[in-house]
């Protein structure tokens, strides 16, 4: 068996059993291997075991991870070598017999020692229907990650994964990847110049940053370049679910071509034409104070209609008839009977018909006709009558006026006494009518 023993002072006899595993050394919590120490990074390296050596990987600490006091990215220790995180300092220890080296003979510490890549899947041959992509300079995340997810999507995902930048250029190249889950922090190209990148050149891709260095302008520039989701990275099991939850929504979602909007204060029969013409298949739920019911439509024909107790024509009749309220478009299902037939126009204009005809009932019952006795007609004038004589005229009364006296006609009543025509001419007084 194989350990990790520090044998620094302040933190000496603290060790670490190794399996097939990645493991994480670092001074945060969420690291298999824990050490509380200043000059250890929250994430500082990462350790794998094979055979009777150690392949090492640096996570950009903050001070470094060394072997033979020689600063690594990667890195071997061999059985008794020394691997040092900042300050302090750990020794490769193996009890029992020594087991057969999986990769070749030992190379000297501090040599530079490939790290095998990631699989480009989990292993399985199948083809699944989400292609999900996982990109993290941490390959024990990695292989967390992938497990996980793996047994959370029950056979429902592909997942891939790289280690860096490079690795994930070449599997979007060459896999139809429909979600990209990209870190923050690697090396070379950090996960935000990815992102920019990714978004740039594969816009048919979701991306989503995935990173445990979170923090609001990070999530802002993020954001700003294309990522859908930025998460922070879970340290627990339910954790991992909750990711898992918010990335299998986001791979499922489909767009759907077409406007999506408000319309305000639409007629059912504006909705019917619409889904008619489209030839569609959906039930139009109308709630309304009353009643409620469902029109069911089928391939652009109206085939069923019930509201309250009814059903058929007079249903359809009474809903279209409804002023206001809401309706909903739910999936199609076949009624239990079909109680409508015919054309859809013919059916709408039916209702219209009988629509109008009841508002026109209804105006007809709440109006009043009155009717208004002749006024009697005033008695003939008296052609030999005179008028009334013409009150005086004051201040503070006003004249009567002209129509308050019954006038005869102009020329009634005059008595020609002389005539003029430069001389006067008596006449014999006739009567002048």
């Amino acid at each position: 068996m194989a350990k990790l023993v520090v044998i620094s002072k302040s933190h000496a006899g603290l060790a670490h059993q190794l399996g097939q595993r990645w493991v994480t050394i670092g001074r945060n919590a969420g690291n298999l291997f824990q050490i509380t120490e200043s000059s250890v990074s929250g994430q500082h390296c990462e350790v794998l075991l094979r055979g009777n050596e150690l392949l090492v990987r640096d996570l950009s600490s903050t001070n470094g991870t060394f072997i033979k006091d020689t600063l690594i990215t990667e890195g071997v220790v061999g059985i008794g070598g020394i691997l040092r995180l900042g300050e302090v300092e750990l020794r490769l220890e193996v009890s029992g017999v020594p087991s057969v080296s999986l990769c070749g003979p030992a190379h000297h510490n501090g040599a530079k020692h490939p790290v095998p890549s990631p699989r480009a899947s989990n292993g399985n041959l199948a083809v699944r229907p989400h292609q999900l992509l996982l990109v993290d300079d941490s390959m024990a995340f990695l292989e967390l990650a992938g497990e996980v997810f793996d047994t959370f999507a029950n056979g429902e995902w592909e997942i891939h994964k790289a280690c860096g930048a490079d690795q994930a250029l070449i599997i979007i190249q060459t896999r139809q990847i429909e979600l990209a889950v990209l870190d923050l922090n690697m090396p070379m190209l950090d996960g935000q110049q990815l992102l920019t990148m990714l978004h740039r050149r594969h816009p048919e891709v979701k991306l989503v940053v995935l990173t445990g260095v979170a923090d609001a302008t990070r999530r802002a520039q993020c954001l700003a370049a294309g990522a859908e989701l930025f998460l922070e990275k879970p340290i627990s099991r339910d954790g991992m679910r909750f990711v898992f939850n918010v990335l299998n929504d986001l791979i499922t979602w489909r767009h759907r071509d077409g406007f999506s909007g408000t319309l305000q204060q639409v007629g059912l029969t504006d909705v019917i034409q619409i889904e008619c013409l489209r030839r569609s298949s959906c039930i139009l739920e109308i709630h309304a104070a009353q009643p409620q019911g469902e029109i069911y439509i089928e391939s652009g024909a109206l085939v069923h209609a019930v509201a309250g107790g009814i059903s058929g024509e007079k249903a359809l009749h009474r809903l279209l008839a409804l002023n206001d309220g809401r309706f909903r478009l739910s999936p199609f299902r076949p009624p239990l009977e079909r109680t409508l037939h015919g054309s859809w126009e013919r059916l709408l204009m039916e209702s219209a018909q009988i629509h109008d005809e009841e508002r026109s009932a209804r105006a007809g019952d709440k109006t009043a006709f009155l009717t208004r006795p002749a006024a009697e007609p005033k008695p003939p004038a008296q052609a030999n009558s005179w008028p009334a004589p013409k009150p005086e005229f004051s201040e503070s009364k006003r004249p009567a006026q002209p129509e308050e006296f019954d006038l005869p006609e102009i020329g009634n009543g005059i008595v020609v006494v002389s005539t003029y025509d430069g001389k006067w001419h008596p006449t014999d007084g006739e009567k002048q009518h």
